[in-house]
């Protein structure tokens, strides 16, 4: 598996970077093509995002896997369903069928509602093949297995454990976090990850009401209880200190760290 960071800033775009969206792909074990599916498709990222996907083109994408319905999460998948609809496959009469969309109960619905179009009617259901998550019940997309689990946030969302081939053979576990405070379902999510990409939002000393978001010390003590491997901290804000937030991480777990960085690229 590979895992591009497109977007990286927290709850809204920063100067640098879009808001939380991660493609993830690997090679079909059959052979003859590459899965592509992103996480999150946040405010921001369907730009930048085409930038990693050949000819430049979002429909590439296999799948879109939405860890919880916050704008800074879901918000380009209405990007994406614009080149689905009016693109140049589109326009060719090529025929398709609609794009699986994982996330919470609800998206069809949210979805529609951001685009203004009726929630009566068909929405973005003839792009969209909706699917509803549910807590630790594994989806299977191409090579990837997907499983959900139920993390707190002021809205129903989910950390998502990816297990997929890994570089060299065998098979390699992705565990990313969505948006969420600390709670009993990182442990499970988490466990013996070979990557933990998990949100860091700000450090402890900043005033944030508990049950939202993770510091860089909470996530880095969900780490060392959970045996991740290593650890990729997102989903900055843009006013945090992103040398102080990795300080918090490293302070709590020893293995390797590094910040979820727009652009860069990570094989598991």
């Amino acid at each position: 598996m590979r895992l591009t960071v497109v977007g990286s800033s927290g709850s809204l775009p920063g100067p640098g970077s879009p808001a939380s969206c991660y493609l993830l792909e690997a090679e079909d074990p059959a052979g003859g093509r590459t899965w592509r599916v992103v996480l999150d498709l946040g405010s921001g990222a369907s730009g930048p995002l085409q930038r990693h996907l050949p000819g430049g083109d979002l429909t590439a994408l296999d799948g879109v896997l939405l860890s919880h319905l916050h704008a800074d999460h879901c918000l380009d998948a209405c990007s994406l369903y614009v080149a689905l609809k009016h693109g140049p496959a589109a326009h060719r009469g090529e025929p398709r069928a609609p794009m699986p969309l994982w996330a919470p109960a609800g998206a069809a619905g949210r979805l529609a509602r951001a685009y203004d179009l009726p929630e009566d009617g068909p929405g973005m259901t003839e792009q969209y093949a909706f699917g509803t998550w549910v807590d630790r019940q594994p989806v299977r997309l191409g090579p990837f297995t997907v499983e959900p689990v139920r993390v707190e946030h002021p809205v129903e969302a989910y950390g998502l454990r990816v297990t997929g081939p890994a570089e060299g053979g065998g098979t390699a576990v992705l565990s990313y976090t969505g948006d969420t405070d600390d709670c009993p379902g990182l442990d499970h999510l988490a466990a013996d990850a070979d990557l933990l990409l998990t949100e860091a939002s700000f450090t402890d000393d900043l005033p944030f009401e508990r049950g939202v978001h993770l510091s860089g010390a909470r996530a880095g003590g969900v780490a060392a209880r959970a045996r991740a491997r290593a650890v990729l901290a997102t989903h900055l804000t843009p006013w945090a200190d992103p040398d102080a937030v990795l300080a918090e991480v490293r302070s709590r777990f020893d293995g390797p760290v590094d910040l979820a960085r727009p652009g860069a690229v990570h094989s598991l």
